[in-house]
């Protein structure tokens, strides 16, 4: 490939890859310590990812003692929810900090639905007491992108104290100075090589969920942060444990449905009308995730399932007064209609970049936070506690990375050389071909239910991919991202596979078949 190549470098403090929710967070508090606080992202800035495209719930106690819950409460169901393999030293750190993250987030101009003079709580499943809130995101034009509420007042927060926004940058590579992180590198969709050389990095840039073919999230979520952190060496942690969510809207526009009306009376039917979740827990639709997930797959795989290849989430026992004051989005999403057809799809990364209380990863002057760092959730995720978790960890990581920024020395980063992309040739595939393949293998065998061949062969084929990717056309600048991007994706995927593999009993989210045939 024939291109003119620029370089071009920026010298910050503190350098924050992502801009949702966990990202903003990060770069607002890391702006009040240290003097140079820089994000990048893929998409535009409070505009992209996924806490944009989330319901805007958000579990948090605000008040120990109010109607009986307390923040021991919260531990323990986030504990019972996760099989008990979550870091407990971040449980209980996450569940202290949730009310001092909404009461940052109201400072910060983030609306929250209110009820008799209190932020509205609702009860959600998994959790024993209601403590689910919700951001307002009725100003908000599309039903899709009800997030911004929360994105946007951050934002604007992050330019008015001189965070700078470097928009249109894939971040392909870490930075190494010495035993720590100095630093990334990236190029831009405008055809420039961009340099940040940084006193610390923190990895907030999301799950990645767009390596299934079918998932609630948005198409720039392909699990960078995982991939930069692996190719450096740091530690990840609980990477097979991958969320789907329930209830996704089939149809158009397809929508995830919140899981809270079930705590109001709204039911799962199949094709013939039962009410099905009896036969799969004592809980009903109260039950976690991962058990409705997979009893809604196994309806349909049953031939209960609806004509449109899902089950029906039936509305019609909650009172139409509570769906208008609580479910505002859902009711008028309905437009009268009493039931939808739904179906799983993946939503959330368990797993992630393995981080310490300060959100500090294995390797120096690291930092991750939300969806990309892991620990926290365990073997599955409650409802409410990502954005809570994004919010809480969010702020931590940029108090602590901006501290450690402002204390060492200059980091001596060495020139970087210019990464000159050529095409290696020969190969009959383009990358984008590549990711396509990635997607359907993942889909088809790192899914909601696993066999360990399948997983052998998925990881087989994912190396195969590897390989395959060093020897794509890259013909102009834009088959140069693509190729850059598919390579993280295939990092990634890989992680993914082969913590599955390495998991040889079902727990949660991971739900493994292991009988005669391919227990070898």
């Amino acid at each position: 490939m024939n291109h003119p190549f620029v370089t071009m470098e920026e010298n910050t403090d503190v350098l924050v890859i992502g801009g949702g929710l966990a990202g903003l967070m990060a770069a607002i508090e890391a702006a009040r310590i240290a003097q140079r606080v820089t994000v990048v992202t893929k998409g535009k800035v409070g505009k992209s990812g996924n806490t944009i495209m989330s319901r805007n719930g958000i579990a948090a106690v605000l008040e120990e003692g109010f109607d009986g819950d307390s923040i021991e409460s919260h531990i323990k169901d986030t504990m019972k929810a996760g099989q008990h393999i979550n870091n407990p030293d971040l449980v209980r750190v996450f569940a202290g900090n949730a009310s001092i993250a909404i009461n940052r987030l109201l400072e910060l101009g983030v609306p929250f639905l209110f009820e008799n003079g209190r932020i509205m709580r609702k009860g959600s499943p998994g959790h024993s007491h209601k403590r689910f809130l919700t951001a307002d995101g009725s100003s908000v034009k599309s039903p899709q992108t009800r997030g911004l509420a929360l994105t946007l007042p951050l934002a604007r927060e992050a330019a008015r104290l001189g965070v700078h926004h470097v928009e249109g940058v894939v971040i392909t590579g870490l930075l190494v100075a010495g035993d720590r992180i100095a630093g990334a590198r990236g190029y831009s969709k405008q055809g420039d090589c961009r340099v940040f050389k940084a006193g610390t990095v923190i990895l907030a840039c999301g799950g990645a969920g767009s390596l299934y073919p079918v998932t609630t999230n948005a198409a720039d979520v392909t699990g960078d942060g995982y991939a930069l952190a692996r190719l450096v060496g740091a530690r990840l942690t609980g990477m097979e444990f991958v969320q789907f969510h329930p209830a996704v809207a089939l149809g158009s526009p397809k929508m995830v449905m919140s899981t809270s009306p079930f705590a109001d009376g709204a039911v799962l039917r199949n094709q013939l009308g039962e009410r099905f979740m009896a036969r799969y827990s004592p809980d009903l639709e109260m039950a976690t995730r991962d058990i409705t997930a997979r009893a809604i797959y196994r309806e349909i795989k049953e031939g209960r399932g609806s004509a449109a290849g899902g089950v029906w989430m039936d509305f019609s026992a909650v009172p139409g007064q509570v769906m208008q004051s609580k479910y505002g989005d859902l009711y008028r999403y309905l437009g009268g209609r009493k039931k939808i057809e739904v179906a799983p799809a993946v939503h959330f990364m368990m797993g992630g970049v393995e981080i310490d209380v300060n959100c500090r990863t294995s390797v120096k002057g690291l930092y991750a936070a939300g969806e990309t760092a892991g620990g926290l959730h365990g073997a599955n995720r409650l409802a409410g506690n990502a954005l809570a978790e994004a919010a809480v960890f969010g702020m931590i990581a940029g108090q602590e990375a901006a501290a450690e920024a402002m204390a060492i020395n200059d980091n001596h980063v060495p020139p970087v050389d210019q990464i000159m992309p050529a095409s290696a040739g020969g190969g009959s595939k383009s990358s984008s071909t590549i990711r396509k393949e990635l997607r359907r293998i993942i889909g088809a065998k790192v899914g909601l239910i696993r066999s360990v061949v399948e997983l052998k062969s998925a990881v087989d084929q994912i190396n195969n991919l590897k390989e395959e990717i060093s020897h794509v056309q890259v013909q102009n600048w834009a088959d140069f991202i693509e190729y850059r991007q598919v390579a993280l994706m295939l990092e990634a995927g890989m992680a993914v596979a082969e913590a599955a593999l390495a998991r040889k009993e079902s727990l949660g989210a991971h739900y493994i078949i292991n009988n005669k045939e391919n227990a070898s």
